[in-house]
């Protein structure tokens, strides 16, 4: 299977942080529950400023066989100055890789051309279904 530049690094570095994925509605750490269907969850990863730098990119990935990151994005200096990066991986992407525990790693490019790519190990994310949720008749409140 083509793999990007980025994917083609081939041993994990212990020292970069594990990508964290923050369910939107039940707020799970790495788990996404049936309320949290169809909605995009947020990737957090933690940053350390002698490992990243401004301009770096981070690519990240979902599922075993993905090849291509499902989002790529680039380090400012906010991210550093609160030393963590954060953004929304898309719900399609997650439907695509389907239910179970679900491989997420990322790639760390820096903006020096003389520096190698970095991969971080891989986080399992528990998803709970990637179907709708059957509707019930449940919209009246008790008092």
């Amino acid at each position: 299977m083509p793999q990007t530049q980025n994917a083609a690094v081939v041993e994990p570095d212990p020292g970069l942080s594990l990508a964290e994925i923050w369910a939107p509605i039940s707020e799970n750490k790495n788990k996404l529950a049936q309320e949290d269907y169809g909605l995009d969850p947020k990737a957090v990863i933690a940053l350390h400023e002698e490992q990243q730098g401004v301009g770096d990119k981070i690519s990240l990935y979902w599922g075993e066989s993905a090849s291509a990151p499902e989002v790529e994005y680039e380090l400012t200096v906010a991210d550093l100055d609160r030393q963590e990066a954060g953004f929304e991986v898309p719900w399609p992407a997650i439907k695509a890789a389907g239910k179970g525990d679900v491989a997420v790693w990322y790639t760390v490019t820096p903006d020096r051309a003389d520096t190698p790519a970095r991969k971080s190990t891989r986080t399992f994310v528990t998803v709970e279904t990637v179907a709708r949720p059957v509707e019930t008749d449940t919209d009246t409140e008790a008092d």
